[in-house]
């Protein structure tokens, strides 16, 4: 099985259309699991041989910008959506962000039953919130124990963010994509007006980055000690942040 997490960044790169139908055409992968994919990227994600789980965030009044693209031969047996825009207030766009959420769906596979997850926490110079909305999705998660792919954008940009997350995870989750290198290159950032995308930019024009571990694959303990798997970074520029990609 293969899977493929990427934040879409709303397709501000150019490439992202076509990587996205290269991506379903070829069939390669059961489920993406993606963030903000707003409206106009949704549209890329047409294909006779997937479906499209997705949400509408009650808090926000806007479709969410999380979703999972699964195999249409998968039947989805349950699904769940949180909201975390009330969580922690966004500077330009208050409590009404359609970004950070966490959407989850079980599907039988093979006779088996998956649980797989796409996840967006805040972003900004504040890690509690994102610490609290982790917390948020663990406590969805242990609501029920079977096989389960978590994967995202954490936001995780300060040293040892990614291995505080891991702890909060931990034991019931392995943090698969521990050894990968940076997935956000700040360099292909939009300028908009946030404080991290302003520094971006100001770097940018001097053709100076941040590059940042903010990609996270997590998967559940039992799963991860009986099942090989590998996980590493695609080189597609398709979007500030690199594609990953899981196989089970």
């Amino acid at each position: 099985m293969k899977i493929l997490s990427l934040n879409c960044q709303r397709g501000y790169q150019p490439d992202l259309e076509g990587f996205l139908h290269k991506t379903l055409q070829s069939q390669v992968y059961d489920f993406l699991l993606l963030q903000e994919a707003s409206t106009n990227v949704r549209e890329f994600l047409k294909h006779p041989s997937y479906n499209l789980l997705h949400a509408v965030n009650a808090e926000t009044e806007m479709g969410s910008e999380v979703c999972i693209v699964y195999r249409s031969r998968y039947e989805l047996a349950d699904k769940g959506f949180q909201s975390f825009a009330s969580m922690h207030k966004d500077p330009v766009y208050g409590f009404k962000h359609p970004c950070f959420s966490f959407i989850w769906g079980e599907f039988k596979t093979d006779n088996d039953l998956l649980r797989v997850g796409s996840i967006h926490l805040h972003a900004g110079i504040d890690s509690r919130p994102r610490i609290a909305e982790l917390g948020a999705a663990k406590r969805q998660l242990l609501l029920k124990d079977i096989p389960t792919v978590l994967a995202g954008d954490l936001n995780a940009g300060f040293p040892g963010e990614a291995a505080r997350a891991a702890r909060l995870l931990s034991p019931g989750f392995k943090w698969i994509s521990k050894g990968l290198g940076p997935t956000l290159d700040s360099r292909y950032s939009e300028n908009v007006p946030h404080l991290p995308n302003r520094i971006a930019a100001f770097l940018g024009f001097f053709n100076m980055r941040i590059a940042l571990r903010t990609d996270h694959f997590f998967v559940d303990s039992i799963t991860a000690e009986e099942t090989r798997m590998s996980c590493q970074i695609l080189p597609d520029r398709v979007s500030d942040h690199s594609p990953i990609e899981l196989i089970l």
